[in-house]
């Protein structure tokens, strides 16, 4: 007879299979959209959109909209990152924030299947290749067995003026954590770094606990309520067509939500996203679209929505790593919850 994990297992695909079937296609996306993984999308001042991303040690594009044309300007470190932890090493999953007419741009140096990575940071005030200094590492501290974590997947947080900010990062290895930086954004602030999400299933056929990984916190208000979201990707990334992970088992966007920055974070169930494997399904594969994740929101000011945007794969093109696409839709938070819309 069937055991509890394999009719769990077949609920959760129904309930995907129901979702897939509400979901839109990707907005369209004009000019470079392709070779896209982990982007990052920021808006200069004078309306210029960047979108800056993995490979090419951090590929910057910039669009005069979100829709595109998005063109390729060049990497953000030409020579690479001043961080030595290994041969080899890439530069992945930058994440962008700017303030003050300075941006930071977050990065992880690593190589795959590697936890002996780390996190470094950028600035410049136009944000254009050329005009990049590389600070090297902001000094998290390194992992021992108190704090078993992947130093990559960076996600700077600050919801106000004064407000503290808040760095979220982690891949695998104990998912999710969440501490603190100093006021020059530059390097580690001293608070212990805590663990915010965690997911110990086994996907079919892996010896390992569930990949989760992308952490991006947002905030908004519904009615008097003020939630943080925690959207992260959950999965399979970047299988080859030979090597796709189980239905289901593949990249996704998931999200968790708090009424304080610091969690208790939860799914749309109640259940604890940290102790009960919570993580409520934002988007998933549908259609052409196949693997969704690497994923950040941000509020398009030209027609004040919220977009949710990732990299996938469109399965009528194929499923290589220079095939990965750069993807947006619309959400809407009326609910208390994120649902994907048509524009």
């Amino acid at each position: 007879m069937p055991g509890p994990s394999l009719f769990a297992g077949l609920i959760s695909l129904v309930a995907i299979a129901r979702r897939a079937e509400l979901w839109p296609n990707p907005e369209p996306c004009l000019g470079n959209c392709t070779f896209i993984h982990d982007p990052s999308v920021v808006r200069r001042s004078d309306g210029t959109w960047f979108r800056i991303s993995t490979n090419g040690n951090i590929a910057i594009a910039t669009a005069p909209e979100l829709i595109g044309p998005w063109e390729y300007q060049g990497a953000m470190l030409p020579d690479g990152s001043k961080i030595d932890v290994m041969e080899n090493q890439e530069l992945w999953a930058p994440d962008v924030f700017h303030e003050k007419d300075e941006f930071y741009a977050y990065y992880s140096v690593s190589r795959m299947g590697s936890q002996d990575s780390d996190i470094g940071v950028a600035t410049s005030k136009d944000a254009m290749p050329g005009t990049w200094t590389d600070h090297g590492s902001i000094g998290l501290p390194k992992r021992d067995e108190t704090l078993n974590y992947n130093r990559i997947d960076a996600n700077f947080f600050k919801e106000c003026k004064d407000c503290e900010p808040i760095m979220n990062y982690g891949s695998a290895w104990n998912d999710v954590y969440q501490t603190n930086l100093k006021k020059d954004y530059l390097s580690w602030g001293g608070t212990t770094p805590q663990q915010k999400v965690y997911n110990s299933t086994f996907s079919v056929g892996q010896t390992f606990a569930s990949i989760t990984e992308g952490a991006f916190l947002f905030w908004w208000k519904v009615g008097d309520k003020k939630y943080y979201y925690m959207f992260f990707s959950s999965g399979a990334c970047c299988n080859s067509a030979d090597q796709l992970a189980a239905p289901g088992e593949e990249y996704k966007i998931m999200v968790c939500r708090s009424e304080t920055v610091n969690g208790r974070y939860v799914d749309a169930d109640g259940k604890d996203c940290l102790t009960e494997n919570g993580g409520t399904l934002v988007l998933g594969s549908h259609g052409d679209v196949y693997a969704p994740g690497g994923q950040g929101v941000i509020v398009n000011p030209d027609n004040n929505k919220i977009a949710l945007y990732y990299h996938y794969v469109n399965t009528t093109i194929g499923y290589n790593y220079e095939d990965f696409l750069f993807g947006f839709n619309y959400i809407d938070l009326s609910s208390g919850w994120p649902v994907v819309t048509a524009a």
